[in-house]
């Protein structure tokens, strides 16, 4: 996804901080959800990066509706990318989630067994999450 991460900081009303700007940068570049820890590792290593602060980064990108929230069964918590401020960026998809050993993987084609848009007339949609659990290849 394109998109200058200060511009979208100042365009949501999120103060611009290098913290911030990395995380979004970094997730922009993620072709999957990240951990926090997976995240830490990709900061730039010549500079200090603290834990709390990254935490604290991705907490105000998700209250801002940037991001999307996935929870492992290892109570690990991903992200991923969701708007650049105006539009969402990432096309629906969902997830499959190894109950094993937690790996998340996108899946583009989850539609199966989804209501119809008539099923769903009337009905205020306000987000969707398509979540299948199992064993991922490695741990069958």
């Amino acid at each position: 996804m394109a998109g200058d991460p200060s511009q979208i900081l100042k365009k949501i009303g999120l103060k611009v901080t290098k913290n911030r700007e990395q995380v979004l940068s970094i997730l922009q570049g993620s072709p999957r959800p990240l951990n926090h820890q997976e995240i830490m590792e990709k900061l730039p290593k010549e500079e200090s990066w603290d834990r709390v602060t990254i935490y604290r980064a991705l907490s105000d990108l998700e209250e801002k509706d940037l991001l999307n929230s996935l929870h492992s069964t290892d109570r690990v918590t991903y992200f991923e990318l969701k708007s650049d401020g105006n539009h969402i960026v990432s096309k629906a998809h969902g997830h499959l989630i190894c109950n094993n050993c937690g790996k998340i993987e996108c899946i583009d084609d989850p539609w199966n067994g989804i209501p119809s848009t008539k099923q769903l007339k009337g009905f205020s949609t306000e987000s969707v999450e398509i979540v299948f659990r199992g064993k991922c290849r490695n741990c069958q």
